[in-house]
């Protein structure tokens, strides 16, 4: 018996190794099909972190898929590649959110062995709310992008007033890939205000806005800052011997007067403060131009608004930053700074300002309107912080 199966051993083996073989090789690909399927994003990956509000991760509980612009892929972008997230599919009941700052998945409402569908796509836009510094775009591809800025609103201590709405500019420039843009984006700064016995001052907004003093305790404002984009580092204000560096800027509004509103800020002048009625020496406050900061009680410069100081002993109303800044006003309202879209690098530009001077010229076009909003708005004055967008067209 024994001599029969071995002498049927020896004529069948080659195909039962054949059958073994092939038998191992179909599972061994229906295995890889399913881990392919479910593709895991690597937990040493520091770019692909996890998170769970069920448990910690366990490895091989979750599977992540990654599909960039629909197209699967064994890999996620990284978080400067220029991508965001479209969307997050799960199923059994599982939902997904993503952290951008973390660059991470959160999964909610988990269960064992579910997936997530992370839906990668180009990122086409890049916002730029006020943070106190500065920020720094780099250019994910090299093409044409749209740039807008505003500048911000004017302080104010109540309701009777609002400080001056910061302007709004915009501009078209053809960008290489890994080109740093550098943004400061201006700021109201209401709260940046100190006690010094004989009164109070008010810090003026980031990015040049000037100071405001009150020594008799009533309503005196300080200036917005401006919102400027540029080739190079630094404030607008240290920005003086660099100008060509500059690619556009949205002026502040300065600050309010008692009951009076600040004048708006942005376009090729910041608007002036209000004319004196009472015959003091001291006359109203005017709005920097593309040349010159405004004359009047206390006069800025490049980048910055007229200033009260912080011992003066008056009533001042600061003045908005700029292209160049507005003045400071004793007794009356703060004016506004300048914008600016000289820079020949930008292409159908245009300013927009609050009830301002307009103008024509290519170089300073100027739009005068009558919205002013807190959520940036396209062709529109700012009230609150500035703010920046860049935007890729193609």
């Amino acid at each position: 018996m024994n001599f029969k199966r071995k002498l049927w051993w020896a004529q069948h083996k080659e195909q039962i190794f054949r059958i073994y073989a092939i038998t191992l090789t179909l599972v061994l690909v229906i295995l890889g099909i399913i881990y392919f399927s479910y593709s895991k994003f690597s937990s040493s990956n520091e770019m692909t972190m996890y998170e769970t509000t069920v448990e910690p991760f366990i490895k091989n509980d979750y599977f992540i898929a990654s599909y960039i612009d629909g197209e699967w892929s064994d890999s996620i972008p990284g978080k400067d590649d220029g991508y965001e997230v479209d969307k997050i599919v799960c199923d059994n009941g599982a939902t997904g959110t993503w952290d951008n700052d973390k660059w991470a998945i959160t999964i909610e409402n988990a269960t064992k062995k579910i997936k997530c569908s992370v839906f990668f796509k180009e990122k086409i836009q890049f916002n730029f709310d006020y943070t106190g510094t500065e920020q720094v775009f780099t250019v994910p591809k090299t093409g044409t992008y749209k740039i807008e800025v505003w500048g911000a609103q004017g302080g104010a201590f109540s309701n009777e007033a609002s400080g001056g709405a910061g302007g709004y500019s915009s501009g078209i420039l053809n960008l290489n890939l890994n080109e740093d843009i550098y943004i400061n984006v201006g700021s109201t700064d209401l709260k940046k205000c100190n006690d010094i016995g004989n009164g109070s001052y008010c810090e003026g907004g980031y990015n040049g806005g000037g100071t405001s003093q009150d020594a008799t305790k009533e309503q005196w404002g300080a200036g917005g800052g401006a919102t400027h984009a540029a080739t190079i580092s630094g404030l607008l204000s240290n920005l003086n011997n660099d100008k060509d560096k500059i690619l556009i800027v949205a002026g502040g509004g300065g600050g309010a007067y008692s009951g009076l509103n600040g004048a708006s800020g942005g376009g090729f002048q910041g608007n002036n403060g209000a004319d004196r009625t009472d015959g003091s020496e001291f006359k109203k406050a005017h709005g920097g131009t593309q040349v010159a900061a405004g004359t009047g009680y206390k006069i800025g410069g490049f980048g910055y608004g007229g200033s009260c100081g912080v011992s003066s002993g008056m009533n001042c109303s600061g003045g908005g930053a700029g292209f160049y800044g507005g003045a400071g006003a004793y007794g009356i309202n703060g004016a506004g700074g300048s914008g600016y879209i000289g820079n020949t690098l930008l292409t159908d530009k245009t300013m927009y300002c609050y009830n301002c001077t307009e103008s024509s010229e290519e170089s300073t076009k100027t739009v005068s309107i009558t919205c002013a909003e807190e959520t940036p708005t396209e062709n529109c004055a700012k009230k609150g912080n500035g703010y920046a967008r860049i935007t890729y067209i193609g």
